[in-house]
């Protein structure tokens, strides 16, 4: 028997290890990491992940075992570089968004100007250990005095030796595939993001990997979308044959005048703290609106894009990234088009930031817009937070309007409330909050949404002093969630005695819509669920759009039964609720893993009943991508 001291001894593999040891020692570090990352995301790491993960870190580094020592050095280490940094930014996506990086989401690069900020107080000082080992490289491979080889392995050896290490790598990657794809109900590399199948599988590289396939995979889904036309098209008319008259083109004739408010959560409305209202405008106005009390933000990575994506076109946001940056040239019928295509003057956008965050400048002509007045129209005479504040802006929105040939549609954006909400100064914030009370957060918070609150507040009685307001819809939402508030301190603020968990979480999403028209008709409370999807279709409803001129997932929350919303990124894609239940689905997407609430208990019901309900929000998420992956509209609205 040959024993393992002669085998050891052997010339070839002592100096095939010597050769290779750096290209293992990196593959070795980086593993480790992804462990690392694993834990912090979740994520199970699997004798099956580690082995697919070393494979792919093995197909990357392996070729460099044909470059001399030192090229081979400096090569390993800018991959262990960069694959470092890609791990910890994943790490900071996945502690905004609850999902790691992907590829759509570089798309967004030109955003982080904006929100550098509030990235920053993403970072911990325990990040540092995806970095803390590239010392040690550096050591070993550019300080330390290296061992000559004193036989080196020849070209044709080493090219034989890579070779086969790499199709080794990718029998194991191609095996593993194959697996995966036959062991799960659903095909688990369409919508990598909903569930955490190919992450706990394959590990994360081999995510980053097939996320960067199915992004530029236009091909396929074409074909699948060309074979699906039929079927929308029938989908869309039974969905409309649903919805009643109630209230139909009431408003024909006004003008609409939309605001959309930062960051506005419905848990503010009509609640005090030490006996100050914080939305005292807001109360006001509830007595002679419309006010839809279960309107469900439905937002995914985009944010405030989505929020503004999915009310100006009743289509889902994407999951990952923003359509606002990755589809700006498809083509749309829009509610700004609609309204124009219906009498309208003019269709404009008012924010007052700059015109290429969110890509803003190109993704509003596309929607049908006629002018997008930003930072560049506006003087910037008083600046709060990231740009000009809301006051201001609305007082110089107001002066642009007066001039405007009626009835026109305006789309109004705020900022001043955006995260951090530490812009507001001293001698603008309207409430008194004891220091220690809250979180400095949370009482920012409070503050920035009460300053919004009153410039909304001014931003109405000038409308109604000038004349515009008796001759106009106006209607108010919250576009999202404070995105990191903290459950102790909204808790506390509402004074509740029981903890935060998965289903009051979401149902503290939820914000505020107010609808109020000319003279406070139809005024009055309504408990009807929702969400951002369903603007468009009730807006139609109510100026008398021609509904079989649209296309739309949402409902007109005036004339249906029973309210649905559909949910992706914030809670796992398949996640609904009705008026009367909430289902959460599980990241792994089985469905029986998830978790079925009563809204009005709390309590949690037999899964079953959630069935159809998640089978009817994975069609809608699907079937929204698939028309805006190929730019599917026009053949839709073709007749």
């Amino acid at each position: 028997m040959l024993s393992f001291k002669k085998i050891a001894l052997r010339p070839g593999l002592v100096q095939a290890f010597s050769r290779n040891y750096e290209i293992l020692l990196v593959d070795f570090l980086l593993l480790l990491k992804i462990f690392y990352l694993n834990f912090f995301i979740g994520v199970t790491s699997s004798l099956s992940m580690s082995v697919c993960s070393l494979a792919i870190l093995l197909a990357f580094s392996i070729w460099t075992c044909l470059l001399t020592p030192r090229s081979r050095r400096t090569a390993l280490f800018v991959v262990a570089g960069l694959i470092s940094t890609l791990l910890w930014v994943d790490l900071l996506f996945y502690r905004i968004y609850h999902t790691v990086l992907s590829i759509p989401v570089l798309y967004e690069a030109g955003q982080v100007e904006g929100v550098s900020g509030s990235i920053a107080t993403l970072i911990n000082k325990g990040d540092i250990v995806f970095f803390i080992d590239l010392l040690l490289l550096a050591y070993l491979f550019f300080l330390r005095k290296s061992n000559k080889y004193s036989s080196p392995i020849g070209i044709v050896r080493r090219i034989a030796q890579a070779v086969l290490v790499f199709l080794i790598c990718g029998l194991i990657l191609g095996i593993r595939l194959r697996s995966v794809s036959q062991s799960f109900d659903q095909d688990a590399y369409i919508g990598l993001n909903w569930t955490n199948t190919v992450l706990e599988q394959m590990g994360i590289i081999n995510y980053h990997i097939l996320d960067l396939y199915q992004f530029f995979n236009v091909k396929d889904a074409k074909a699948d979308f060309d074979g699906k036309v039929g079927l929308l098209k029938t989908w869309m008319e039974h969905h409309q044959s649903l919805e009643g008259t109630n209230l139909k083109g009431v408003a024909q004739g006004k003008n609409l005048i939309v605001i959309q408010l930062e960051a506005m959560q419905g848990f503010l409305i009509n609640n005090s703290i030490n006996g100050q209202e914080v939305t005292p405008n807001l109360n006001k106005l509830l007595k002679s609106s419309m006010y839809f009390d279960n309107y469900f933000t439905q937002i995914a990575e985009g944010t405030t894009s989505d929020a503004e994506f999915m009310s100006l076109n009743s289509l889902y946001p994407a999951a990952e990234g923003s359509y606002y940056i990755l589809k700006p040239l498809n083509t749309y019928y829009s509610l700004p088009a609609a309204l124009r295509n219906s009498g309208f003057t003019g269709s404009y956008a008012f924010h007052g930031y700059k015109p290429e965050f969110w890509n803003r400048n190109i993704m509003y002509p596309s929607e049908g817009f006629n002018k997008f007045y930003n930072e560049n129209d506006f003087q910037i005479d008083e600046k709060m937070g990231m740009g000009l504040s809301d006051e201001s802006m609305f007082r110089q929105t107001l002066s642009i309007l007066e001039q405007k040939k009626q009835p026109f549609f305006s789309f109004i954006v705020t900022l001043t409330a955006h995260y951090p909400w530490d812009g507001i100064p001293d001698n603008k914030k309207g409430l008194n909050i004891p220091q220690g009370e809250f979180s400095d957060m949370f009482a920012d918070y409070l503050q920035a949404q009460h300053y919004a609150d009153e410039s909304l507040g001014k931003f109405m009685d000038n409308l109604q002093q000038q004349g515009i307001l008796d001759n106009s819809v106006v209607v108010i939402y919250g576009d999202h969630f404070g995105q990191y508030l903290k459950d102790e301190d909204i808790r506390k603020f509402l004074n509740s005695p029981t903890p935060i968990n998965d289903d009051t979480s979401l149902e503290l999403h939820k914000v505020p819509l107010l609808i109020h028209l000319p003279g406070g008709n139809y005024a009055g409370v309504r408990h009807i669920s929702g969400g951002e999807m369903d603007l468009y279709p009730t807006l139609a409803n109510l100026f008398g759009l021609d509904k079989g001129k649209l296309f739309y997932f949402g409902h007109d929350l005036l004339n249906i039964k029973e309210g649905f919303s559909a949910f992706r990124v914030y809670a796992p894609d398949g996640s609904f609720a009705t008026d009367n239940l909430l289902y959460i689905a599980n990241k792994d997407g089985i469905f029986e893993h998830g978790a079925a609430y009563d809204r009005q208990t709390g309590k949690q019901v037999d899964i079953e009943k959630a069935r159809s309900g998640y089978q009817r929000a994975l069609w809608h998420l699907t079937m929204s991508d698939l028309i805006l992956k190929v730019n599917g509209l026009p053949q839709l609205l073709k007749k």
